[in-house]
């Protein structure tokens, strides 16, 4: 296993609405007139006699897990059914596991994520149905819901999307109901077969960036999907497409995100109209310039500490680089803090946090990587 390790290092110097590190107090942005020093690592994993299958422009590495007790990092591959478990020390691939569609330790033949339970266990959501496994893929659990998308006239031409969590003996994910923006929150007790239902508060918003693309006869529609994340008590619904957060909370009660005074995002405004596309070149296009837009990674909490982190991206006008952002947030989801992380031009896939180090997953050159780095707000 070859690899390499790059350090770089930059101060970012903060002066008065310049862009860089700024606080929000009260939706009343202050500049701190501060000098951070930021140093960023960069670890690519470059196997010598085996081949990482990220997908397209590193995709998968958005189904990727850092163990909380080990040093490992795993990435599950939803095509190939393939899960890699990478060695942060000695930078080695560790194993892969290739699991297959059928028989007793089957995962079927439609995988939309993946979710890593702890350093023994992982679990896979397929349509309407989730798989749970040990490390050496042997399954040991399957957990059956189609009969409520059958039975219930609720979920009539619902499906549910990627990004399940699951917490507390019970599955979250959001439904999109076929050929439609409409979205909801689901949540699931297998150990008494009830589904629960929440409503998003922002869902009209997904119009901003969906297409409606007519291909001959056939009409298609497309959106980023709602997805699940954790969050202290509860947990979070977010999407890539919106700087929008609501987290539920088990003793009933909602927290959401409130109009901001960031410098490097506006609150959004639903549009009237869906764009529609008259062919799939012009719906590339679209979602080209929805590239140009702030787009964001699944948020990370920090219990400790009682914040939640997001990081942001945009293609820049150069077509090819990407301008990342740190946003911090309080225990009641108000924006507390932001900064352009200036050096980092790759387009991000995920992004972890261990005890005050943040690891970005990216692809280099159709190779993993992580690009770490300290909290930049750490006192």
């Amino acid at each position: 296993m070859a690899y390499r390790i790059s350090r770089s290092s930059f101060k970012i110097i903060l002066i008065l609405f310049a862009i860089g590190f700024s606080s929000c107090s009260n939706n009343k942005p202050y500049t701190d007139l501060n000098m951070v020093d930021f140093k960023i690592d960069t670890l690519i994993f470059k196997p010598e006699h085996d081949i990482i299958e990220l997908g397209d422009d590193g995709e998968y590495l958005a189904f990727s897990a850092i163990s909380k007790n080990a040093p490992t990092y795993s990435i599950f591959n939803l095509e190939k059914r393939y899960l890699y478990t990478l060695d942060l020390k000695t930078k080695k691939l560790l194993s892969k596991l290739e699991m297959s569609d059928e028989g007793p330790d089957g995962i079927g033949d439609w995988i939309i994520d993946f979710q890593m339970i702890n350093d023994s266990s992982f679990m896979v959501q397929g349509d309407k149905v989730f798989y749970s496994f040990n490390k050496e893929g042997k399954r040991t659990n399957r957990v059956r819901l189609d009969h409520h998308f059958y039975l219930n006239p609720d979920l009539d031409r619902k499906f549910p999307n990627t990004g399940f969590l699951y917490k507390d003996k019970q599955f979250h994910f959001s439904t999109v109901k076929m050929g439609t923006n409409e979205s909801e929150v689901l949540s699931y007790d297998p150990e008494i077969d009830t589904i629960y239902f929440r409503e998003i508060p922002f869902v009209d918003l997904i119009k901003n960036s969906s297409v409606i693309t007519l291909v001959e006869s056939f009409t298609f529609y497309s959106s980023p999907a709602f997805v699940i994340s954790d969050f202290p008590g509860g947990f979070l619904i977010v999407n890539r497409g919106m700087p929008n957060m609501t987290a539920y909370l088990t003793n009933g009660d909602t927290v959401s995100t409130k109009p901001n005074s960031s410098k490097f995002f506006e609150d959004q405004e639903s549009v009237e109209e869906i764009f529609r596309a008259k062919n799939e070149i012009e719906e590339k296009e679209f979602k080209r310039e929805l590239e140009k837009r702030m787009n964001f990674l699944l948020p990370i909490v920090d219990e400790k500490n009682q914040k939640l982190f997001r990081l942001g991206y945009h293609l820049t006008s150069d077509g090819v680089s990407y301008k990342n952002y740190l946003f911090e947030y309080d225990a009641d989801l108000n924006l507390t803090r932001e900064i352009l992380l200036d050096e980092i031009k790759l387009k991000p896939r995920k992004m972890f946090l261990k005890e005050s180090t943040f690891y970005l997953a990216a692809s280099f050159d159709d190779e993993p990587g992580l690009l770490i780095f300290e909290n930049p707000f750490k006192k």
